[in-house]
C-alpha cells in the first residue's frame, strides 16, 4: 500500500501500517522529539545511529522509524531468540547473530544482504554509550564486503531531532573512513549527553 511520506524514498524497506505509524509520531510528539531529513533512494544499505550517548537515541530512532513506516534490522545475539520472544524481536526487525567461535558475523550480514531485495541494517558504532575514540569497524566491514552504501542517521540532542542525513562517501579504507565518519559527526552534531561524545 502507497502512502505519501516525506522522510522515505521509492527503494525504502518498509514496514507496518496506518496504526504503527500513528503510534510513532504520538511517541514521537510526547518525548519532543522530530524526524527530519529522507532516507537514500537505494534498497540495500547500513545505516548508523550517531552519536549514541544516551538510551534516548535508541527510543527516539525507534520512534522515528515506526512514525516514518521505515524497517530497519538491528542485530541481536541468537541466544535471545527463545520462545516467544523470538517472535516479538522478529517481528520488531531483529536479526540472531551467531557470535560463537568460528562464526563470522560479517558473512553472517553479507548473506543476510543478498537473500534479501531491500534492507538496511543498523548499527550504533561506538558500540556503547560511553565516550570513545574511534568507532568499531563492524558497520565498514559490513559495508565493504557486501558492496551496500553507508548511511548516517544522527542524533541531535540539543535540538531534540532525529536527522536523516546523508550516505557518507567512503575511500574504501577502513581507518581513513572510520576517522573521517567520527570526524563528521564530531563536528556537526552534539548527543544527547555531549560528555559522552
Amino acid at each position: 500500500m502507497k502512502y505519501d511520506n516525506p522522510h522515505m524514498s521509492e527503494h525504502s524497506p518498509r514496514m507496518g501500517n496506518g496504526v504503527t505509524r500513528w503510534f510513532g509520531s504520538v511517541g514521537l510528539k510526547l518525548i519532543g522529539w522530530e524526524l527530519v531529513g529522507r532516507m537514500p533512494d537505494v534498497p540495500k544499505f547500513v545505516i548508523v545511529g550517531v552519536p549514541h550517548t544516551s538510551n534516548w537515541d535508541a527510543v527516539s530512532a525507534s520512534l522515528a522509524m515506526l512514525a516514518s513506516g521505515f524497517k530497519y534490522t538491528f542485530l541481536v545475539k541468537k541466544e535471545w531468540f527463545f520462545w516467544s520472544a523470538g517472535s516479538i524481536l522478529q517481528a520488531l526487525g531483529a536479526y540472531p547473530v551467531d557470535r560463537s567461535k568460528g562464526e563470522n558475523v560479517v558473512r553472517q550480514l553479507v548473506r543476510l544482504f543478498e537473500s534479501e531485495d531491500r534492507i538496511c541494517i543498523g548499527f550504533p558504532p561506538e558500540g556503547t554509550r560511553s565516550k570513545v575514540e574511534r568507532y568499531k569497524s563492524g558497520y565498514l566491514r559490513t559495508a565493504y564486503a557486501a558492496g551496500v552504501p553507508v548511511f548516517i542517521c544522527a542524533f541531535d540532542g540539543p535540538n531534540k531531532k532525529v536527522t536523516l542525513d546523508r550516505l557518507f562517501p567512503l575511500v574504501g579504507d577502513l581507518q581513513t573512513d572510520n576517522d573521517a565518519l567520527k570526524a563528521y559527526v564530531d563536528a556537526n552534531y552534539t548527543g544527547v549527553r555531549p560528555e559522552r561524545q
